[in-house]
């Protein structure tokens, strides 16, 4: 770092940002082939695509000032990376395993996002705006991904890590995640777009959040990317079918969407009872913040039209390799639909509560394993 100047130290950090954007390049494939989770696997090829952005954008800023990094340069991250991969290789348990991932990969981006923030100061201080510019926008991005990897830890990757203390504490025997594909009805439910009413594209119809009886509360979406977590879930009296144009027309729209919590299948079947609880609570107060926050204590299904079954829907007998695949492990299979002459209907008592006073935000969900997974 001759010279001692504040752009010799700017310099020295773009040369370490992109010796270790090459080590994190080399390092994601083995990381993404060893997780278990479909969302953790999915975030890190997306990461692994924006590292290479990254390293483009450092390139075009080292070539501004003439500056070049060797092919194995090395980097202030070496041992993160090292302690890393070590620790994931410590645990073959999946579910560990991608807790430890997602340990690993939250040490890394933190350390990236203490690069680029020192980098960009560095820039505007030296009224390299163009840089700047270039460095926030990684910034911002190393940022989302932390964030991403926290959103996979809370919703289910740290809690199906607990193993058996998780199915004492009881698994999900209220709702379960049924995939749109597994229902004898499947054809009908098949590349089904759907719409709000301004004619936006929301996504197309992914699955259904059922109860024991198969009568469904949510319709659950794939965005195709619309939507940053994939998927997300809509009670499913918002929504109406058109058969003849394969539209499901919702009342939804993307600004709501913006405030929608995130639902992946997977640790949907991880949840307790509770769990699913508060995550329902979200959902509400993204679709009517006033009307959930008013619920003080609890809310009933009933007080909300957007819940009741519509007449386009049916589950069927869902087959049993679909029921293994929804039911957590020692719970009883889930038995048929009633007949439509006697419906199941929601009892007027089943209430979804809600722990907090009136005022209080809502508590975050339960975090096992690594406790603090940084946001």
């Amino acid at each position: 770092m001759a010279g001692g100047t504040l752009r010799a130290l700017f310099e020295h950090e773009l040369k370490d940002l992109r010796a270790a954007e090459q080590q994190i390049i080399a390092a994601l494939p083995q990381m993404i082939a060893e997780a278990r989770s479909d969302d953790l696997k999915r975030a890190l090829e997306h990461h692994l695509n924006r590292t290479r952005i990254h390293a483009e954008r450092l390139d075009l800023i080292l070539k501004q000032y003439d500056v070049a990094v060797a092919a194995n340069a090395p980097s202030g991250i070496d041992g993160l990376v090292r302690a890393g991969q070590a620790m994931v290789a410590a645990h073959a348990d999946g579910d560990v395993r991608d807790a430890a991932i997602i340990d690993a990969a939250q040490h890394v981006e933190h350390y990236e996002i203490a690069g680029y923030g020192c980098a960009r100061t560095f820039a505007r201080e030296l009224e390299d705006d163009r840089s700047a510019d270039l460095l926030q926008q990684t910034l911002d991005e190393e940022g989302d991904a932390n964030k991403r990897l926290t959103q996979i830890a809370e919703s289910g990757v740290n809690e199906a890590a607990t193993g058996g203390l998780a199915e004492e504490r009881g698994r999900p025997t209220r709702l379960k995640y049924v995939a749109a594909s597994t229902l004898p009805s499947a054809e009908t439910y098949r590349e089904v777009n759907v719409r709000n009413r301004a004619g936006d594209d929301l996504g197309r119809v992914d699955g259904f959040v059922l109860d024991a009886a198969n009568r469904p509360y949510y319709l659950v979406v794939d965005s195709g990317g619309l939507f940053a977590g994939g998927r997300y879930v809509l009670p499913i009296g918002k929504a109406d079918l058109r058969r003849s144009d394969r539209l499901l027309v919702v009342d939804l729209d993307k600004d709501t969407l913006k405030r929608y919590p995130e639902f992946h299948p997977d640790a949907f079947k991880g949840l307790s009872d509770d769990e699913a609880r508060r995550y329902e609570w979200r959902v509400l107060e993204a679709i009517d913040p006033k009307a959930a926050r008013a619920s003080t204590r609890e809310w009933t299904y009933e007080r909300f039209g957007w819940y009741g079954e519509p007449d386009w829907f049916d589950a069927g007998t869902i087959a049993p390799s679909a029921a293994r695949s929804q039911t957590a492990p020692g719970q009883p299979r889930t038995p048929s639909r009633p007949a439509p002459a006697t419906p199941a209907r929601e009892p007027a008592e089943r209430v979804v509560a809600r722990e907090e006073a009136p005022g209080e935000e809502m508590p975050r969900e339960r975090i096992r394993g690594r406790k603090d997974n940084l946001t």
